[in-house]
């Protein structure tokens, strides 16, 4: 991707926005504008079935589980215990989408991307080969397709979406007045 030059006093620009409630609608106007466009550039992951159907009640076998036992009933009508790596596993479908948000700063500047998530930089710019290590006997596996990889992955990397640099090309010719 081609790098995006922004030139401009910053505080000049915080000057302006904390005296100014016209600056001030317009800096919001265009934060709302970058959202809207950031979340609709933001890959979302797909449900897996498995992912889509809640636990069931009673026992640990079912179409869903396929008998592994992944958790133990406590009796007629009592909820069941989740324990870690227990389905559904990590973050649900559309974090990233859901995390994107423009928050103002004390100082009147508006910060606007993902907040709170710690991938959405690997989503963003990618991933370059690694390896991929079980910690421990098992190996790694996808419990949500059936695949077993073994207990170390030569992962080929991942390309990256460039969402936020996409955004900020889409705002480029964005004119508000005040």
């Amino acid at each position: 991707m081609p790098g995006i030059t922004v030139v401009w006093d910053d505080a000049a620009v915080a000057a302006w926005a904390k005296d100014s409630p016209q600056a001030r609608a317009a800096l919001d106007r265009l934060a709302a504008l970058a959202v809207v466009r950031m979340k609709s550039l933001v890959p979302v992951s797909p449900v897996y079935p498995v992912y889509a159907q809640p636990v069931p009640p009673g026992r640990s076998t079912g179409p869903v589980y396929k008998g592994k036992g992944l958790a133990r009933p406590r009796g007629p009508g009592r909820p069941r215990r989740r324990l870690p790596g227990d389905l559904p596993l990590g973050p649900p479908s559309g974090h990233l989408r859901n995390s994107v948000r423009a928050r103002r700063e004390p100082d009147g500047t508006v910060i606007v991307g993902p907040l709170g998530v710690d991938y959405a930089g690997y989503v963003n710019d990618g991933t370059h080969p690694h390896i991929i290590r079980s910690h421990g006997r098992w190996p790694l596996r996808n419990r949500a397709t059936g695949q077993v990889f073994g207990p170390v992955v030569h992962h080929p990397g991942t390309l990256g979406v460039h969402y936020i640099e996409r955004t900020a090309q889409s705002l480029g010719g964005v004119r508000i007045e005040v």
